[in-house]
């Protein structure tokens, strides 16, 4: 959501609201302009709320440098919200959609008024006067016109907006006459590329690395080994001093090979006394 003052606006893909990316706010130029990612075959709609400036004001939206009407918001109660999601006669709307550019190598198309706007949703928000007079049409044709670019003009952009098929609104719209009274308060700009092409200029960030699963724990066999001498190693040693009795000299190499060793003798050795030799 895009932020200035009293007023917010943001917009909705399919009905969920889209992330923005490198959000710049130009104090002196009273702008706030950010990037989305688009994707072809969506339909999408500019939202934006009055929080609390208690004067009626009016928000036109352009898409790709045309005009689509607006809506407006008369100050007396707030907060409000409004919603632009399509181009409508009165009877029926058709929303807005993210399409392909097409591309034509024709030189009469090099160049033109529109292409400084291409991939671009602006919203300019102005302090207005409505008129008493209102009408069930708004006496304008209902279409976005498909724009055809050269192909040395696109700078990246590869998409562009058009509209849906059109659907039969629940309630006519009634239409007023609006007139400023003022400079713009605010103007928002969404510029919109495809995801891919954010994430390759660094305004959007990376794809999250996908995280394998680890690999199932090993099963370790447990061997029942047979126990051959449960005995511990000082009670063996307490049973075999315990056997000599009849002399103070134990012959700690007895049984080995190799030279004879000399015995040692054990001072002080009274029977049934246990040596720890660990």
């Amino acid at each position: 959501m895009l932020l200035w003052k009293d007023f917010s606006a943001w917009l909705c893909i399919e009905g969920k609201e889209a992330p923005e990316y490198d959000v710049e706010v130009s104090e002196d130029e009273r702008t706030v302009t950010c990037w989305i990612a688009s994707e072809l075959g969506k339909k999408f709609s500019v939202h934006w709320t009055n929080s609390s400036f208690y004067q009626c004001t009016t928000g036109r939206v352009k898409m790709d440098g045309t005009d689509c009407g607006g809506k407006t918001i008369s100050g007396r109660i707030l907060p409000q919200t409004v919603c632009k999601d399509g181009l409508t006669d009165g009877a029926t709307l058709k929303p807005f959609m993210f399409s392909s550019l097409s591309l034509t190598d024709d030189d009469a198309y090099l160049g033109g008024a529109f292409l400084p706007d291409l991939g671009v949703i602006k919203l300019v928000i102005t302090p207005t006067q409505v008129s008493s007079n209102q009408t069930r049409h708004s006496g304008r044709g209902s279409d976005l016109s498909t724009l055809k670019v050269h192909e040395r003009s696109k700078k990246a952009v590869t998409q562009q907006i058009t509209l849906a098929q059109a659907k039969m609104l629940a309630t006519p719209i009634t239409f007023v006459t609006t007139t400023p009274t003022g400079p713009a308060v605010v103007t928002f700009l969404f510029k919109y590329r495809p995801i891919d092409i954010l994430r390759a200029n660094g305004i959007a960030p990376p794809c999250a690395p996908v995280q394998s699963s680890p690999p199932p724990a090993k099963r370790v066999a447990k061997e029942n080994k047979p126990l051959v001498n449960q005995e511990t190693k000082p009670a063996r040693v307490k049973r075999e001093l315990a056997t000599d009795s009849e002399s103070d000299v134990i012959d700690l190499t007895q049984g080995s090979p190799g030279p004879r060793r000399k015995r040692v003798k054990l001072e002080g050795f009274v029977q049934g006394e246990i040596i720890d030799l660990t």
